[in-house]
């Protein structure tokens, strides 16, 4: 198990919502989340490429969403990823590798003529290409929705809006289907929102304040948090062997200090635990608190929060992990 499991590991804090719960408010869309499930239904057309009307359904997947929104007067506000991290760059090269196998072996079900078979291996197979996303953003654009590109990963850009007040351009909920949002410290994500509203909902404030749900997270705050998630493993570090969601929530729980946990985990993992790990779980912390982000009212590039000086120093004021400056576009 790992930060994919947070979920699952937190079932007990997930309430049922209907976005009408938003009426009147900004939210945030995960641009490649909707573009994804909305992808599904055309996956073969657009793996195969093949000129076709249906190659084209991911848009009215996600503009029916986004009229849902307009409708209980909600202001969505889209965002899309922008460069490539360089931390993420091995998930990336693996996720890559496995939709190549998946789209060979639907090739070869496609052949054999199992028709089905293909279908759902096209669905493992589909990337979201910047034409994609190109063609959406013109819609957008027609349709005077707001969106974003953030510079590199989306999550943290919606992290940083969920951070300012409406006034600022912020947002009260960010709509996804990424649990790493949570890690990131969004104040209330919404995921499953199906054609019609329903969703499911955390609110972080509510898990720390909870007294009787388990897991506990009592004596959590948004840092240990996401120390947890962390060590769980994440797109930005694989986890020491044997440390899943279920062994991190224990070991944040027991020591409530992040360095005490590593010096811990140093002693009972020493064959296990790679040289650099210790560096490599500080480099990841400070992604999902210190990723680049861009600020529209100031319209330059900045940390998601101030970096201190600290954990500068800590980093040896090597920060291109953070999203190198200036942007290296994909």
């Amino acid at each position: 198990m790992g930060i994919k499991d947070l979920l699952k590991f937190m079932k007990s804090y997930i309430e049922p919502i209907h976005i009408k719960k938003y009426a009147g408010k900004r939210v945030g869309i995960d641009a490649y989340s909707w573009l994804h499930k909305g992808a599904y239904s055309c996956s073969m057309e657009i793996c195969l490429d093949l000129d076709s009307d249906k190659k084209l359904r991911y848009l009215d997947y996600f503009m029916h969403r986004i009229n849902l929104l307009r409708h209980y007067k909600i202001t969505p506000v889209v965002v899309f990823d922008g460069a490539s991290i360089p931390c993420k760059a091995a998930t990336e090269h693996e996720r890559h590798r496995r939709r190549e196998s998946n789209r060979d072996l639907a090739m070869e079900k496609l052949k054999e003529g199992n028709v089905n078979a293909a279908s759902e291996l096209f669905q493992r197979a589909v990337s979201i290409t910047p034409l994609m996303a190109s063609k959406l953003i013109q819609i957008l654009r027609s349709e005077n929705v707001e969106f974003v590109v953030a510079p590199y990963e989306a999550d943290a850009q919606l992290a940083y809006l969920s951070s300012l007040e409406a006034e600022e351009g912020g947002i009260v909920a960010v709509i996804t289907e990424d649990s790493d949002l949570l890690a990131y410290g969004c104040q209330a994500t919404i995921f499953k929102m199906d054609r019609y509203g329903n969703g499911e909902e955390i609110v972080l404030d509510k898990v720390f304040d909870a007294v009787a749900c388990k897991p506990s997270f009592q004596y959590f705050n948004r840092e240990l948090f996401t120390g947890m998630c962390v060590l769980a493993g994440c797109d930005f570090l694989p986890s020491v062997p044997g440390i899943g969601i279920v062994r991190a929530h224990s070991y944040v729980s027991k020591y409530r200090n992040l360095d005490r946990v590593l010096s811990v985990l140093k002693l009972e993992k020493l064959n296990q635990m790679p040289e650099d790990y210790c560096k490599s779980f500080k480099e990841a912390l400070a992604v999902f608190q210190h990723a680049r982000i861009y600020d529209a009212n100031i319209k330059k590039l900045k940390h998601m929060k101030p970096l201190s000086q600290d954990l500068q120093d800590s980093l040896d004021e090597k920060l291109d992990f953070l999203g190198p400056y200036p942007i290296s576009v994909r």
